[in-house]
């Protein structure tokens, strides 16, 4: 059973940012993608809550994180220190982050912005798109581009339909994913497309020496998210993990995909004091 879970609120510039947590050890957040709800990680997370503090959050714009005003354009590295603010109002001076789909950006950005901040960072399957070829990051930043057009003329069903036939792969293997409000894919497709327009400087995650590995699924075979991992990790130097599933297989099979993410984090931690006794 885990351990009795803290639900609370915290103000982070002009957001009230909810967030949860539980479990003993070590912090570690979970970051939402692109749907922006975190109890997408509450399974993951009652797993994992024996050996860390397990932590997530709704993203700003989404869920029950609501902002004061009209929503704007997603800024990364203002998501980047909403993962701060969760973390302080915690306890904690730094923390580890999972960080899955748009998410990923979220935490290469914090890990190129606030990288004393970081522990170890897992990013699975970000899509970074401009790190592909030149001819393959055109046509996805076109295509990107254009959902803005196809949601202004009809609305989030036609925009989600393009968007899932056109990005997602292997989605239909496994249990159903829980659906997220419904303001979460209209905050997506008016202010969020430019997540995969963009990609952080991940050479200045080599220089800050950050903690990092990255990771792709088994059935995202022929995904855009599974050619971008392998660019980021040539880029980074760091470890590609193969974990099971697809794109939010951590949702849906926890069971499986835990004990691939706490053998890589394990093996991270080993990695680090060995290298800090050098």
């Amino acid at each position: 059973m885990p351990s009795k879970t803290t639900y609370a609120t915290i103000e982070n510039e002009d957001c009230n940012l909810h967030y949860w947590y539980h479990g003993s050890g070590p912090l570690l957040i979970f970051v939402p993608g692109g749907n922006g709800q975190g109890r997408q990680y509450d399974a993951l997370m009652n797993i994992l809550g024996g050996k860390y503090t397990v932590a997530t959050f709704d993203r700003r714009q989404m869920s029950a994180s609501l902002v004061k005003g009209p929503n704007k354009l997603f800024n990364p590295c203002q998501q980047a220190r909403d993962i701060i603010a969760v973390m302080k109002a915690i306890g904690r001076e730094t923390t580890s982050i999972f960080a899955s789909s748009g998410g990923g950006i979220i935490g290469f950005q914090m890990a190129v912005s606030y990288p004393s901040t970081l522990d170890h960072m897992v990013c699975h399957e970000a899509p970074t798109t401009v790190l592909l070829s030149a001819k393959e990051s055109t046509d996805l930043i076109d295509f990107f581009s254009s959902l803005y057009d196809i949601y202004r003329e009809g609305g989030v069903t036609p925009t989600m339909d393009a968007f899932t036939k056109k990005i997602m792969v292997g989605m239909e293997h496994g249990p159903p994913r829980k659906a997220p409000e419904p303001h979460n894919p209209v905050n997506q497709f008016e202010n969020e497309m430019m997540m995969g327009m963009y990609c952080p400087d991940l050479a200045k995650i080599v220089e800050n020496g950050t903690s990092v590995a990255v990771g792709f699924g088994t059935l995202s075979e022929g995904a855009m998210y599974r050619r971008t991992v392998v660019e980021q990790a040539k880029r980074l130097g760091c470890e590609m993990m193969e974990f099971p599933g697809h794109h939010q297989w951590f949702e849906t099979r926890p069971d499986e995909f835990a004990p691939v993410l706490l053998a890589l984090l394990d093996r991270m931690e080993k990695k680090r004091k060995v290298e800090r006794e050098v």
